[in-house]
């Protein structure tokens, strides 16, 4: 019995330990390390299948002017407050993960270029329209977001590299 319960206590800690080495800690979101190998996953999937996925990069507009101005408490609020609109703007099928500082990375299955464009300004307007009080005042905040298709001969550093490439002419637009 006694046996019984320390495997117990020990399949809880795994588990525990399992999740702070794939998430965030800050947005609860998958961390960069578990998005590759979902990426990966998705890729292989697609080149095979032929399943449609597409990688959206995300980055938040003057993440550093609000740290600055309000504190790094009202940056990891925004920060917070984004995962959430992107986690619930997603469908159960989809993914959504923190992949650096103020950068975001989303994997849409089965959509087509249009019906990705419309989800891209969809979010970008939410985030927009959102309110977000800190400290008796609202933040206002907007972000890039760029996207590619998985391709029939990708890597994970080619399709990402592509995606960012949107996402910083996005930013520059």
């Amino acid at each position: 019995m006694l046996l019984q319960v320390e495997n117990i206590r020990l399949k809880e800690e795994l588990s525990e330990m399992e999740k702070r080495a794939n998430h965030d800690a800050l947005t609860g979101l998958p961390n960069r390390r578990h998005f590759i190998e979902s990426l990966q996953e998705r890729i292989v999937r697609c080149q095979r299948y032929g399943d449609n996925t597409a990688l959206l990069f995300l980055d938040v507009d003057d993440l550093k002017m609000i740290n600055d101005q309000h504190g790094h408490g009202a940056g990891d609020v925004l920060l917070v407050h984004l995962a959430h609109i992107l986690q619930t703007n997603i469908r159960v099928c989809d993914m959504v993960a923190r992949i650096g500082g103020d950068e975001f990375a989303l994997l849409l299955d089965n959509l087509d270029a249009d019906e990705v464009e419309r989800k891209i300004l969809a979010l970008i307007n939410r985030i927009k329209t959102t309110q977000l009080l800190h400290d008796g005042r609202f933040l206002e905040f907007g972000a890039a977001i760029g996207y590619s298709f998985v391709g029939p001969a990708d890597t994970v550093s080619a399709l990402m590299s592509r995606a960012d490439e949107v996402m910083y002419q996005s930013k520059k637009d």
